[in-house]
């Protein structure tokens, strides 16, 4: 299978290496770029698949490139990936504005960056058998706590519909109870890795993938999708 094509982009070389190294120097083929320009240039000119974007360069801001690709409508399609070290708030606003796919912040944690690049580039391997279901939990991101409802279930993550407003690339803690069971399901790390519709409807949901779960805890909720599924674990 051919190789996904990805472009780094940021004024920091350590930066740039280190992204590489997390997502397999030998997975993917990567360009790289120290500056807004240089990005728009190779954006124009390579066969692009995805880009990690650094939000703070010499001539341009992250956001600014973003813009910029996506009014082009030959370049619009390519997912883009903010790496930020600003304030998370205003980094978010000021990408979603943008129109980027998604967020992370520096220091850059390698599972999230490896889980949403895999997202966007439809690499991520489902190997979780996943149910349908409402379930009531409690979502706990950057401080806020606030409830909401998992209407998809796996062991590696959940389809949830929440009251607040999410971004690929946020990270979260998930907590909730195994119907008909004594379980309590408690999830350190959830990361935002797609967002879909409810059962086909109006309403959207975020698509969380566990990366801080007790090993016991995701063998209970796989046994207890099996179960709803009629399989045998």
């Amino acid at each position: 299978m051919k190789k996904k094509h990805i472009l780094i982009v940021d004024d920091n070389e350590f930066f740039i290496q280190q992204q590489i190294g997390y997502l397999g120097k030998n997975r993917y083929e990567f360009q790289t770029a120290e500056t807004g320009k240089e990005a728009l240039e190779k954006v124009r000119s390579e066969n692009l698949d995805l880009i990690l974007l650094d939000q703070y360069m010499e001539d341009m801001t992250g956001p600014d490139v973003c813009r910029a690709v996506k009014a082009d409508s030959s370049t619009a399609h390519i997912p883009i990936v903010i790496v930020s070290s600003g304030e998370r708030e205003i980094s978010k606003l000021l990408g979603a504005q943008a129109g980027c796919d998604g967020i992370i912040f520096k220091p850059i944690r390698r599972d999230l960056l490896v889980v949403m690049v895999e997202e966007l580039l439809g690499l991520n391997d489902r190997k979780w058998k996943r149910a349908s279901i409402s379930i009531p939990c409690e979502i706990e991101c950057e401080g806020r706590k606030t409830t909401g409802t998992i209407h998809s279930l796996s062991g590696g993550g959940a389809l949830v519909e929440v009251d607040i407003a999410l971004m690929r690339g946020d990270t979260c803690g998930i907590t909730f109870d195994l119907p008909l069971t004594d379980k309590n399901i408690k999830v350190g790390t959830a990361a935002v890795v797609w967002k879909d519709k409810i059962n086909g409807g109006e309403t959207e949901g975020v698509g969380l993938q566990f990366l801080a779960i007790y090993p016991d805890n995701q063998e209970a909720v796989d046994e207890y999708v099996c179960s709803l599924l009629g399989y045998e674990k």
